[in-house]
C-alpha cells in the first residue's frame, strides 16, 4: 500500500518552501550575483536535504490521508477564491494585480509609469507566473497566459494546503482516518471568539460585510480561514514552516528557513523566529555538551549560508520598499488596557487556561503564549499588519495543542475537553462567516466567478485603493531604488517590457 514516510514529507515541504527564493535568485539578480547565490543556495539546501533523518519516526501518511488531504485542499482553496474561479475577498484587487504583473513584465518587474521596480513579498506567485510566461511564449496571448496562470496558481496552492494537512497529521502522530478528518475540520474552523467581541464589544464598524475579525479596532488575530481567504500567499507558507519547525525541531536548519520565510512573508517571520529562538535556547540550556550543540547545530552549513548570505540578500531587497516601517505607535493610543485584556481573553487566553496544566513544560507552548501576549503592543504600519500576520505562527501552534489535547485527554479530562469544544464552536463563527460571504454574494449574483480585479496593474503613478481611495502604490514599490544597494549592485538592470 502506498504511503509517505515522514522524511519524504519533510523533503517535499522544504522543496515547496524553498522554490520561490531559488526562482527569485535565478531571475531577479544580475548574472554574476545570481551565479554566486545559486551555488550557495544549492550547497545549503543539499546539506539540509540530506541531513533529514529517515529513522527519526516510524510515522507514515497512508494513501487515505493523501486522498483526504487532497480533497479538502481542493475545496478550501476553491472557496478561498484562489484560481479566479469563485468569489474573491477584497484583498484580491492587489493579489490579482501582482500576479498579472509578474506574468506580463520581465523580471525583475520594472514599472515605467511609476518609475520604480516592484518590491513585495510576491514569492508565492513566482512558480505559477513562470509557468504562465512559458505559456505566453507559445500562445502570444496575455489573457490566456493569465487564465492558465491562475490554474497553475490553484494547483500550487492545493499542493501547499495538502502538505499543511499532512504535516499536521505528522506532528499529532495521527494514525486513524477519523482523527485526520477531525484535525482538518478543527484546523479550517479554528479561531478566537470574535463573534462575542463583535456582538457585545465592537469598537468600530467592520470595514467589510460578513467579516468578524476587526471587532477590537486595529488589533486582530485572524482565523485560519480568514488567512486563506485574504492572504493565502502568506498563510500557506507560514503554516508549513511553523509545523515543520515545531515537529522536525532541527536547529541546524533554522538559519536556512528564516530567509526563505522572510522572502515569502516578512511579518510572520518574526513569529517563527521567536519560536526558533525559544527552542534553540531551551536546547542549549538542556544539553550537557554545549560546545558540540553550538558547533554542529547552531553553526551548521545551512545555518551559516542562510544567516550570512541569504538573509542579507532578502533584507537588502525588502528595505528598498517605500512603506517599510512607518513608525512605532504606542499601543494604548488606539486601545484601552481593559479592551486589550478583553481581546487577549477572547482570542487565545481562554484556550490557554484549559491547556496550561497539560503543556506548561513545552517550550513551544510557552513561546506561543509569550508571543500572543506581546504582539498587540507593537504597531509599525498603518494597517497594523504586524499584529494580524506576526500572530499566525503562534496561532498555528495553539491550534496544534488544542487538537492534541482533544485527542489525548478527551476521556481523561472530559469536562475540560467539552469546554474546549464549546470554545471551538463559538470561535467557528468567524470562519463560517468567511465561507458565508462568498456563498451569499454568489447566490445574489447567480454566478460563481465574482473576482476582485479593479486595480489590474500596479504600473500606475497613483494606484487607487478600491473602496478607501488612498494611494496604495507605496506598498508594492521602491522609494529610491537608483541609490539602493540591491538595485545598484545585485539586481538585473532591465527596462520595462509589457506584453
Amino acid at each position: 500500500m502506498f504511503s509517505m514516510k515522514l522524511s519524504t514529507l519533510y523533503r517535499a515541504t522544504y522543496i515547496y518552501l524553498a522554490l520561490p527564493l531559488f526562482i527569485f535568485i535565478l531571475s531577479w539578480l544580475d548574472y554574476k550575483a545570481a551565479a554566486l547565490f545559486i551555488v550557495l543556495f544549492l550547497l545549503g539546501f543539499y546539506k539540509l536535504y540530506y541531513s533529514i533523518d529517515d529513522k527519526k519516526s516510524n510515522w507514515k501518511a497512508p494513501r487515505s490521508f493523501l486522498s483526504l488531504a487532497l480533497l479538502v485542499a481542493i475545496i478550501w482553496c476553491f472557496f478561498a477564491g484562489i484560481g479566479y474561479f469563485y468569489y474573491q475577498s477584497w484583498d484580491y484587487h492587489f493579489r490579482n494585480a501582482v500576479f498579472r504583473d509578474l506574468i506580463n513584465y520581465d523580471w525583475p518587474v520594472m514599472y515605467d509609469k511609476a518609475n520604480t521596480p516592484m518590491v513585495y513579498y510576491m514569492g508565492f506567485w513566482l512558480l505559477p507566473a513562470a509557468l504562465a510566461k512559458i505559456t505566453f511564449l507559445f500562445s502570444q496571448n496575455s489573457d490566456l497566459a493569465f487564465w492558465l496562470g491562475n490554474i497553475y496558481l490553484y494547483i500550487y496552492a492545493v499542493i501547499g494546503v495538502m502538505l499543511i494537512f499532512l504535516n499536521l497529521a505528522a506532528i499529532l502522530e495521527i494514525n486513524s482516518v477519523k482523527k485526520f478528518i477531525l484535525a482538518e475540520i478543527i484546523f479550517i474552523f479554528f479561531s478566537g471568539l470574535d463573534i462575542i467581541g463583535y456582538l457585545f464589544f465592537q469598537v468600530t464598524a467592520q470595514p467589510f460585510e460578513y467579516h468578524l475579525d476587526w471587532w477590537a479596532s486595529v488589533i486582530q488575530y485572524s482565523s485560519f480561514s480568514t488567512g486563506m481567504f485574504w492572504v493565502f500567499n502568506q498563510f500557506i507558507m507560514v503554516s508549513l514552516a511553523t509545523l515543520l519547525v515545531c515537529h522536525e525541531k532541527a536547529v541546524c536548519h533554522f538559519g536556512f528557513i528564516i530567509p526563505i520565510i522572510l522572502f515569502l512573508a516578512p511579518y510572520p517571520t518574526v513569529g517563527i523566529g521567536v519560536l526558533m529562538i525559544a527552542y534553540a535556547g531551551y536546547c542549549l540550556y538542556q544539553t550537557t555538551n554545549k560546545k558540540s550543540f553550538i558547533m554542529n547545530d547552531c553553526f551548521s552549513v545551512p545555518n551559516m549560508i542562510g544567516v550570512f548570505w541569504l538573509l542579507p540578500l532578502v533584507i537588502l531587497y525588502f528595505i528598498t520598499n517605500s512603506e517599510g516601517m512607518d513608525k512605532l505607535w504606542y499601543v494604548f493610543s488606539f486601545i484601552t488596557p481593559k479592551r486589550l485584556l478583553l481581546f487577549m481573553m477572547l482570542e487565545f487566553l481562554l484556550y490557554v487556561f484549559i491547556l496550561f496544566a497539560s503543556y506548561k513544560n513545552n517550550i513551544f507552548f510557552i513561546g506561543t503564549i509569550i508571543s500572543l501576549c506581546l504582539i498587540p503592543f507593537f504597531r509599525i504600519d498603518q494597517q497594523n499588519n504586524f499584529c494580524t500576520r506576526t500572530s499566525i505562527p503562534a496561532l498555528i501552534v495553539l491550534a496544534v495543542f488544542v487538537i492534541k489535547f482533544l485527542f489525548d485527554y478527551y476521556e481523561k479530562k472530559k469536562a475540560l475537553s467539552i469546554s474546549l469544544i464549546i470554545l471551538l464552536l463559538i470561535g467557528s463563527a468567524t470562519p463560517v462567516m468567511e465561507f458565508y460571504r462568498g456563498i451569499h454574494y454568489t447566490l445574489e449574483a447567480k454566478k460563481l466567478r465574482l473576482v476582485k480585479d479593479e486595480i489590474y496593474t500596479l504600473n500606475q503613478p497613483f494606484v487607487r485603493m478600491p473602496v478607501f481611495g488612498w494611494d496604495a502604490n507605496h506598498q508594492y514599490t521602491a522609494r529610491n531604488y537608483r541609490t539602493d544597494i540591491f538595485w545598484q549592485y545585485l539586481a538585473k538592470n532591465n527596462l520595462t517590457k509589457h506584453y
